[in-house]
């Protein structure tokens, strides 16, 4: 019987909510980007990671929060607030880059925007990729 594992496609930037690729852009301390909506219908995984770059500016005195923002009705997202979506904080570093990944399970997001929050204390360099695997059939 053939491989029927994960097929995954290549590591592409995340797309701004607005326009353009989600690469090395700046976010201001108390300041927040977005993505367009990414579509998951049909895929059988998906992997987020992003990058945060401190440019040894200053000292770091907080985090920055990551938002999954599921759909709740094929246009409207929720929100970062009020409501309670799926999040995690990540502590950035002086003079450095952090790095971090995760899954979001198309089982149970058909779509989803990705926000970040930057409460850090330094603007922070951002850059954001995603990529999807389908699982072929068996031949």
């Amino acid at each position: 019987m053939a491989n029927t594992g994960y097929d995954w496609g290549a590591w592409a930037a995340v797309t701004k909510s607005g326009t353009g690729d989600w690469t090395a852009l700046a976010i201001s301390d108390n300041g927040n980007a977005g993505s367009t909506a990414i579509d998951l219908d049909k895929k059988a995984a998906c992997e987020v990671g992003f990058s945060l770059v401190e440019d040894n500016t200053g000292a770091i005195d907080g985090v920055v929060t990551a938002y999954v923002l599921g759909s709740i009705d094929g246009t409207n997202y929720e929100e970062m607030t009020p409501g309670q979506p799926w999040s995690f904080t990540v502590t950035p570093v002086i003079n450095d880059t952090v790095n971090m990944r995760f899954n979001v399970d198309p089982a149970k997001y058909g779509d989803f925007k990705f926000w970040l929050l930057n409460e850090g204390g330094q603007t922070l360099a951002t850059t954001v990729k995603y990529r999807t695997a389908d699982i072929p059939v068996a031949s």
